[in-house]
Parts: structure tokens; C-alpha cells; sequence
């Protein structure tokens, strides 16, 4: 889980004088609650890798016909000189850079901490270095080649001597200090060690995050499949634990993210952007960037710019829409004024009758002749409905400015762990298995209104697919299970499918409407072997003549 800086009355120090800090674990912690605030800036989960950089796919798109400002960066329509990608790649190697100092600090004291505080020690060294796994896991997977910094002193010489380091190699270390801390760290139910876990990281959340990054590694562009046998043995060790599982009802994940409510069953990495004084330094942009439009003053006194869109072919795709309860609560075809509150997005006049028009009814063949027209209104007007501000965020929980929220980000749940062992069930055995059946159904089930336990004839995959079936089945159900929640795009390219689909949906958008040129500008900016990775920043290319640039962005 990640703690936000605010969670405790005290300072927070990112850098400190080694000798003469930390010499006991209260000091020890409020340095390493500043190795925990780096993810709440914009560069890495208050907007960038959240929001920003996940668009396009075929499930999201941003708002408008142009690639003016941030639609830049949400199109692939920038360059290696854009103030974003230099942001995310230095805000990483800061939360690097701060895992470093820290464990270099409380070695340096820990010998003469008492046994009790010796205990909270190892706890917190093995918090810092999922965390600086997670940083290193983020700049692998968007930057490729990348330099491991594995202490303070290498961060310190000259740039000319710093070397990009491969994948493998990145990924390796990766592996190393989430095996450590997974060895020390304490399920979240079992935590007597740290008086309040709140959000804090747990045996869990690092054995989650090592079976995504296993599944990442034997994907694009490394492409080692040995790996998918570690994904499958590392998430059996999740699931047999019986420490986490899903929640009965799926709309409570949202309710609970509204409100700051941790919930650890299903939540095995979760931001908290809560700020009770109001402060940006630790809240998040979500609910604003990718929740419901809404006019000035109409979401609870605020605004809702709503940047981040739902295309509207992938709802028309989502299979048994009518059936999956997770359809509706993905997508609002709604929006909020100041006048009328909530409202549907248009109104047409059927036999001289004013009628809302909802979605299903836009894309309803029978509705053609006289819908047709608002199609194109549904091209860019559908937003994320699962970070609803108005509708599930508590009134006292409200971030007083406008551009923030104190609504939490999903970093990883127990049911994308579950999708990732089904997934790699099918590829080490070249099929599914009875478990891979019943990893996936448990999901299913639970979107379909079920008792996830139990089985169902109408939730249930088909018995009898094949190796080909299952996977295309996997590739579909996170979209539905995990839609606009930071995923899709590396599950696409991990894939090795990502400018395919891209270029795919722009060729639906044209066969539903002939929008595609209009609405989905992402298409024309999107590349293979280009946009599958960020480019190295222009700034580092510059500092370092060694660096090679990222393929096509030369």
C-alpha cells in the first residue's frame, strides 16, 4: 500500500545528514514515508502513468479533435524534448535516489536501535526496496534501456560515466529486492510490527507486484517465457496464503477509494491521496482528469475538466453488457451542471417527444435514422464513471481545490493477480487449466452480480477452449475487469499488440461513425517499434553522449 506524506503529524525528510538522522525507527519511518510521497507527484501517479501516458488504446482516448497542451502526451503527438516524459523519468530516479539514501541511513544506526526497534528496521528496509523496485519497474517498462542507480554514490558521478543498463539486468535487480522484502514483510493481517499500516506495503502487495513484473519480463520487448512459470509459482503463493481475495461487491472498490477507505482484502497496492488540509503536494488528479464532466461549481463546488475518455467502441464490444453489472459502472453517459445536476449527454425528439438518449440506445441499429447523429456526440463525450466525485465521495472528504482530489489510486488488486495467473497457467501449459477456469470465473462471476465461489452458466467461461481461445479471453477480460485503471496500455504492449490496437479501434471508429480522423487522433502519432516506449529524455541524451535513444525516436 502507499502512504501519502500526510498520514502522520510529523515531518518528512527525503534527504537527511546520514550521520546524524535516523538513530532511532521513529526517525527511521518519517524518511521513509518521504521514499512513499514521490508517487503521489504528478510525474508518476498523480497524473502521468496513471492518467496521461495510458492513452491511446482501444479502451481510452483524450478529449477533443486537436494535440494541443497534455493531448500531446495522450496522443503520442509529442517529441523527446516534452517537459512531461523528462518529468516522470527524473521523478522516478528522486523516489530512486531517496530508497537509496534510506537504506543507506538506517544501516549505518540499526545496530544500535533497541530489539524493538530493530524489528520495525527490517520491516522499513524492506518497504524501500519494493519501493525502489516499483520506480526501477515503472522505468524499465516505459523506458527500456535504462541506468541502474544502485546507490547514492553512483548518483553522484558524472553523467559521462553512467551506463544504460539492459532490461534483463534492470529486471534482475527488480527480482532481488522484492525477494528480500517478501521474505521480511508481514501480510497485512499479520502486521503486530507497525502500529499503523494504513496503506503501508505488505508481504502481498510485493508478492503481487513480483508476479506482474514476471509476467511483464516474459512479454515484449524481452520476451523470455521461463518466466511465466515464476508468475504462476509466485502468484500460488498469494492465493494460497488465504491473506487477500476479493470483495463481495465490485462497486464497493470504488465507494472505498472515494472515501480513503483501506480495505486490504482486494487492495494489495493502493495511493492514498488523502488531505485533510487541502494540500497538492500530496493529492492526486483522480476523479478530476478521468472522472465525470461536470461544468464549474457543479461536482460538490468544483470543476471536472474530464480530459480522459471512454472510446466508445470498446463499450460496444464489451460482451454480455446487458448481463456484466461492470459495464454500466465503468462508463457514465451522463454529466454533471450546475442547473440540472446529473444529465444524460443528449436528448433527441422521437415522434415529437424530448428523449434521453443513453448509450445503448446510440448504438442500437433500430435507433439508426434518427440517432445517427448523436453518435458523433458519444465520440467524445463518454467518460470513466468508477472515480465519480459526486456520486461516491463523502462530503467531508472533499480536496477544496478544484485541480486535485483526495480520491485513491488502484495500484494493484488481488483480482489483476488473478488474471495474471490465469494468464500464465494458459501460456506454461499451452491451455487452460481447471485453476486458470476458475481464476478468471471468480471475476466474472463476481461482475455478473454472483457469489464469485460458486459456479454460474452465465457467467462462467465455456468449457473446452483452446490455448488460442483462453488467451484472447485473458486479453478481453482485463480490459473489462481493469478498464481506465492504469493497465491496459503495457498489458498491450507486453503483449506485442499495442500499435495494432491502436490502429484497429481508429478503424472501428471509422465503421461506426467515420469519426476516426476527428476523434481519434492517437492513430496518426502511433508507430510500431516507436511508441511501445517513452523516449529517453532530451535532457539525458544531451548530458549523456553514451546513451543510445530509444528505437524510432531518434
Amino acid at each position: 500500500m502507499m502512504l501519502p506524506s500526510c498520514s502522520l503529524d510529523e515531518k518528512v525528510y527525503t534527504s537527511v545528514e546520514m550521520g546524524t538522522y535516523m538513530t532511532d525507527a521513529k526517525e527511521a519511518e518519517s524518511v521513509l514515508l518521504g521514499v512513499y510521497r514521490e508517487m503521489n507527484r504528478d510525474g508518476i501517479y498523480g497524473l502521468n502513468l496513471s492518467m496521461l501516458f495510458q492513452m491511446p488504446t482501444d479502451e481510452s482516448k483524450v478529449e477533443g479533435s486537436t494535440t494541443v497542451g497534455a493531448r500531446q502526451q495522450a496522443s503520442n503527438a509529442f517529441t523527446t524534448t516534452d517537459s512531461y516524459v523528462q518529468n516522470t523519468w527524473a521523478t522516478l530516479y528522486t523516489g530512486i535516489y531517496c530508497a537509496n539514501s534510506f537504506l543507506e541511513g538506517i544501516e549505518l544506526h540499526k545496530g544500535d536501535y533497541s530489539e524493538a526497534d530493530q524489528a520495525k528496521a527490517e520491516i522499513y528496509i524492506a518497504e524501500a526496496k519494493v519501493l525502489r523496485a516499483l520506480y526501477y519497474f515503472e522505468l524499465v517498462r516505459w523506458y527500456g534501456n535504462v541506468p541502474l542507480m544502485k546507490n547514492t554514490a553512483q548518483s553522484a558521478l558524472h553523467p559521462s560515466q553512467f551506463k544504460q543498463n539492459t532490461p534483463v539486468e534492470v529486471y534482475e535487480f527488480i527480482e532481488q529486492d522484492l525477494k528480500d522484502a517478501i521474505e521480511v514483510l508481514p501480510y497485512a493481517s499479520e502486521d503486530a510490527v507497525r502500529g499503523k499500516n494504513d496503506f503501508r506495503i505488505s508481504k502481498g502487495g510485493a508478492l503481487g507486484l513480483l508476479t506482474k513484473v514476471y509476467a511483464t519480463w516474459a512479454g515484449y520487448p524481452v520476451l523470455d517465457s521461463s518466466k511465466w512459470a515464476l508468475a504462476k509459482s509466485t502468484a500460488e503463493t498469494l492465493i494460497n496464503s488465504g491473506k487477500h481475495g476479493l470483495l463481495t461487491n465490485y462497486e464497493d472498490l470504488w465507494k472505498n477509494c472515494a472515501n480513503n477507505v483501506w480495505d486490504p482484502k482486494e487492495s494489495l497496492l493502493e495511493i492514498s491521496f488523502y488531505s485533510p488540509q487541502s494540500t497538492n503536494e500530496s493529492s492526486g488528479r483522480v476523479g478530476k482528469w478521468n472522472g465525470v464532466a461536470a461544468a464549474d461549481g457543479s461536482i460538490k463546488g468544483n470543476y471536472n475538466f474530464a480530459l480522459y475518455k471512454v472510446n466508445p467502441t470498446f463499450i460496444m464490444k464489451w460482451k454480455d453488457y446487458d448481463k456484466d453489472l461492470r459495464w454500466g459502472l465503468s462508463y457514465a453517459d451522463y454529466k454533471y451542471t450546475v442547473a440540472t445536476g446529473k444529465t444524460v449527454l443528449a436528448t433527441a425528439k422521437v415522434n415529437g417527444v424530448t428523449t434521453d438518449i443513453t448509450f445503448p440506445m446510440a448504438m442500437d441499429e433500430n435507433y439508426e435514422n434518427w440517432a445517427q447523429d448523436w453518435r458523433k456526440t458519444y465520440c467524445y463525450t463518454l467518460t470513466p464513471r468508477k472515480w465519480d466525485i459526486e456520486l461516491y465521495v463523502k462530503d467531508e472528504n472533499q480536496l477544496a481545490d478544484n485541480g486535485y482530489s483526495n480520491v485513491n489510486w488502484y495500484l494493484l488488486r488481488y483480482a489483476d493477480v488473478l488474471l495474471l495467473y490465469a494468464e500464465a497457467l494458459n501460456e506454461v501449459n499451452q491451455g487452460p487449466t481447471a485453476e486458470a477456469y476458475e481464476a478468471v470465473n471468480m471475476i466474472r462471476r463476481r461482475g455478473f452480480g454472483f457469489n464469485h465461489s460458486s459456479q454460474s452458466e452465465s457467467a462462467d467461461l465455456p468449457a473446452g477452449m483452446s490455448y488460442e481461445e483462453f488467451r484472447q479471453a485473458i486479453i478481453d477480460e482485463r480490459s473489462y475487469e481493469l478498464a481506465f485503471e492504469g493497465h491496459r496500455r503495457q498489458d498491450l504492449v507486453r503483449w506485442g499488440i499495442y500499435y495494432e490496437t491502436v490502429q484497429q479501434t481508429y478503424m472501428d471508429y471509422m465503421e461506426w461513425h467515420e469519426m476516426g480522423p476527428d476523434y481519434y487522433i492517437g492513430a496518426q502519432y502511433t508507430f510500431k517499434n516507436k511508441n511501445e516506449l517513452l523516449p529517453i529524455p532530451q535532457r539525458e541524451m544531451d548530458l549523456c553522449e553514451q546513451f543510445v535513444q530509444n528505437q524510432g525516436w531518434k
